[in-house]
């Protein structure tokens, strides 16, 4: 192994699911620096996760959450620990438990934050289960037509055109490489207003607007575990109940949520930012639900 003086603090919260955080304990093992520390927030889980941590992990910092911080509290939690203990040279890595790790990829990742300093800088998430097929990766928000363009869509299959780095102005937080001091400029997220979902392309907006470069780094995989079989990919079905769940009160369609995120980033289009992001997802949704259950379309 390797070591240099940037210290990367892995971050993210669990609510049990130890056998998936275990799984990416075994990935991280493998990485080939060690120029890494890792802390959980154990948001108040009943399988045992805590335990596991302390007797077989003692290396993994743990602070604790009482089961109601969902993703952006106890994301916040996990940063107010590094921001006490870091360096100014190091870096904060979001990812998720169910997620794993190449050998290469802290490595690799710190090589691009060298090459891009000052920049937040993203990765490609792909399906564990085949390497070749595209989760997400980060997004262009076109402002002007209140509307989002994806860089990779869900289900997309790798090829010549996913490699290196590409500019962007938000991305999901699998996988994003981030200075430490972007949560000194700007703040933590925001778990008031985006306490699931959208808090983490959220932050990332802020600090494109705050003036900071953002790049997707299709060279940095990150393998994602998590169900193929949800209404994400649109090769798979889509069900009234999955829709109707889909705007539930922590669920990704869910109006507040997306009220807020108007207010924050179209104050003064946000009944535009609304249409056209609610005509997009039902309209899509109920094209998708028409094809599977009635071969229309």
């Amino acid at each position: 192994m390797t070591y240099t003086e940037t210290t990367v603090y892995i971050v993210f919260p669990v609510h049990n699911r130890m056998d998936a955080t275990e799984n990416f304990l075994h990935s991280l093992a493998k990485q080939t620096v060690d120029n890494y520390k890792l802390v959980i927030c154990d948001d108040g889980s009943t399988d045992g996760t805590g335990e596991f941590l302390a007797a077989h992990h003692p290396d993994v910092t743990v602070v604790n959450g009482n089961g109601n911080l969902w993703w952006t509290a106890g994301t916040n939690k996990c940063i107010e620990y590094v921001l006490a203990h870091c360096k100014e040279s190091d870096y904060i890595l979001t990812l998720n438990n169910d997620t794993l790790l190449p050998p290469q990829y802290i490595e690799q990742k710190i090589a691009r934050a060298k090459k891009y300093p000052d920049t937040i800088i993203g990765s490609l998430c792909v399906y564990a289960d085949n390497t070749e097929m595209i989760e997400t990766s980060g997004y262009i928000m076109n402002f002007d037509k209140c509307m989002v363009e994806h860089l990779t869509k869900a289900g997309e299959i790798r090829d010549e055109r996913h490699k290196g780095v590409v500019n962007a102005t938000h991305m999901p937080g699998k996988g994003v490489l981030l200075p430490v001091k972007v949560f000194k400029d700007i703040g933590l997220y925001d778990a008031e207003n985006l306490p699931q979902y959208h808090a983490d392309t959220d932050l990332v907006l802020r600090a494109h607007k705050f003036g900071y470069r953002v790049l997707v780094d299709f060279d940095s995989i990150v393998l994602s575990e998590a169900n193929k079989n949800i209404m994400a990919l649109p090769t798979n079905e889509i069900t009234l109940a999955g829709m109707a769940k889909s705007f539930g009160p922590y669920s990704i369609n869910n109006f507040r949520v997306y009220n807020n995120f108007s207010k924050k980033h179209f104050p003064s289009k946000r009944f535009k930012f609304l249409l056209v992001t609610y005509y997009r997802t039902i309209g899509g949704m109920l094209r998708r639900y028409l094809k599977y259950k009635f071969g229309l379309l």
